[in-house]
């Protein structure tokens, strides 16, 4: 017996909602957005996915296998401290 893996939409929503039918307003409110650039994840279902096409040109949708928190999305954004070292071959080049 095989156990299915759970299946996510990740959303962001690239376009703002002003201007927009109330229909839209409330979609992409039930979706759990609010704001540009903001991500949350809906698991796979045929109600959020006519949801999804309600609003699809305000959005951008991917298919991910995790879910991820709130608090693991603000670690990634989070700055790196200290700096890279960049080597290539634009550095390599001797000037004669």
């Amino acid at each position: 017996m095989s156990a299915t893996k759970q299946l996510f939409y990740k959303i962001t929503q690239t376009r703002s909602t002003i201007g927009m039918p109330p229909i839209t307003r409330k979609n992409i409110e039930a979706l759990g957005l609010k704001k540009r650039n903001q991500i949350v994840y809906q698991s796979v279902s045929p109600s959020t996915a006519h949801r999804l096409a309600r609003v699809k040109e305000l959005v951008k949708v991917e298919l991910v296998n995790e879910n991820k928190t709130v608090q693991q999305l603000s670690a990634e954004r989070k700055f790196q401290p200290g700096f890279n070292l960049v080597k290539g071959e634009m550095f390599a080049k001797k000037y004669e």
